[in-house]
C-alpha cells in the first residue's frame, strides 16, 4: 500500500501543469553567412497566463542578430520594447530582453516574437531562454511553473541552405483610437493621451504625437502628457511599424477655438475688410486729388 501511495504521489507531482517557453526554427544546421529565423512560443498548457518576461542569450561570436519581429504577437502590451538587453546603458549584442502583458489572459499555444540571425563562422552552440517568468491570470500575479525549451544549432561551411527571405511587410499598423484622460493622482492632474495599436507584420517601431499641426511632431510613448492643456488643438498620433508603414489617428479639439481666437480666420477677415475698404476709399482719395 505504501508503494502504491508513493507511485501516485510521484505521478501527480510530475503531472502538474506548467507554462512552456520554447524556441523553434525550421532548421538547425546552418551555412556560414546564412540567415535563419527563431520563434519564441508560449505554451500555457492548462494555465491561463497574462504576463511573460525573460531574455534570450546567444553567442555573439557565432551569430549576429539582424532583426526582431513582434507583429501578430499574443502580447498586447509590451512593458519594454523587444530589443537587445541593456547593461550599464549599453546594448548587449548577445541577448534579447522581453517583457509584456496579455490583458484578460491567454490559454493555448501562441507566438510571442521572432528573431532573425545570420551565421558568422563555423561552430556549434545554443540559444537559451534565461530568467524567464510567466504569471497566472488569477488576479494575484501568481508565478506559473515555467518549462524552458532551448535551441541547439550548428554552423558549417559545407552547408549551403536555401536563402532566407523574411516576408515583406507592406501593410500599415491596425486602426486605433487614442483617448484623452485625466486623473488627479497622475501627472499633477494634467490631461494626458493614451494610445496603442498592433501590427501583424514586423511590429510597431515607434509612435509620434503632433499637437495642432502634422509638422510639429515628437516621438512619444503612452501615456503622453499633452502640451495643450486647454484641449483646443487637433491631435495627430502616428504609429510606424518596423518596415516604415504608417497609420495616423486624428482627434478633433475638445474645446475648439472661437472664430476670433483663430488667427488664420481672423487674418482672412482682416484682408477682406481691407480689400473692401480700399475699393471704396481709393476712388474717393484719387478724386479728391
Amino acid at each position: 500500500m505504501k508503494q502504491i501511495l508513493t507511485v501516485l504521489f510521484l505521478f501527480f507531482a510530475f503531472s502538474v501543469s506548467a507554462a512552456g517557453l520554447k524556441l523553434t526554427s525550421q532548421i538547425q544546421e546552418i551555412g556560414i553567412g546564412q540567415q535563419f529565423q527563431i520563434n519564441l512560443v508560449l505554451d500555457t498548457e492548462d494555465e491561463e497566463i497574462n504576463a511573460v518576461e525573460g531574455k534570450i542569450v546567444f553567442q555573439a561570436d557565432l551569430l549576429e542578430l539582424k532583426e526582431i519581429r513582434d507583429g501578430n504577437s499574443i502580447i498586447n502590451f509590451w512593458i519594454d520594447p523587444v530589443r537587445n538587453c541593456v547593461s550599464n546603458g549599453v546594448e548587449r549584442p548577445d541577448s534579447i530582453c522581453f517583457s509584456g502583458i496579455i490583458p484578460g489572459g491567454y490559454l493555448g499555444e501562441g507566438f510571442i516574437f521572432s528573431a532573425i540571425f545570420q551565421a558568422k563562422k563555423e561552430g556549434a552552440g545554443i540559444i537559451e531562454i534565461q530568467d524567464a517568468k510567466a504569471l497566472q491570470n488569477d488576479g494575484k500575479g501568481t508565478p506559473a511553473n515555467t518549462k524552458i525549451f532551448n535551441f541547439q544549432f550548428s554552423i558549417s561551411k559545407n552547408i549551403s541552405g536555401p536563402e532566407f527571405n523574411a516576408p515583406k511587410d507592406t501593410d500599415p499598423p491596425e486602426e486605433f483610437k487614442p483617448e484623452i484622460a485625466r486623473d488627479e493622482t497622475l501627472f499633477d492632474g494634467k490631461w494626458f493621451l493614451v494610445f496603442a495599436t498592433q501590427d501583424k507584420g514586423t511590429g510597431i517601431d515607434y509612435y509620434e504625437v503632433c499637437e495642432g499641426s502634422k509638422k510639429k511632431c515628437v516621438s512619444a510613448e503612452s501615456p503622453y502628457v499633452l502640451k495643450d492643456q486647454k484641449l483646443k488643438s487637433y491631435i495627430y498620433v502616428k504609429a510606424v511599424d518596423k518596415a516604415g508603414n504608417e497609420r495616423m489617428a486624428i482627434l478633433p479639439p475638445q474645446n475648439p477655438l472661437k472664430w476670433y481666437e483663430n488667427y488664420f480666420i481672423l487674418g482672412i477677415i482682416i484682408l477682406i475688410v481691407l480689400g473692401y475698404a480700399s475699393r471704396i476709399l481709393w476712388p474717393r482719395f484719387t478724386k479728391s486729388r
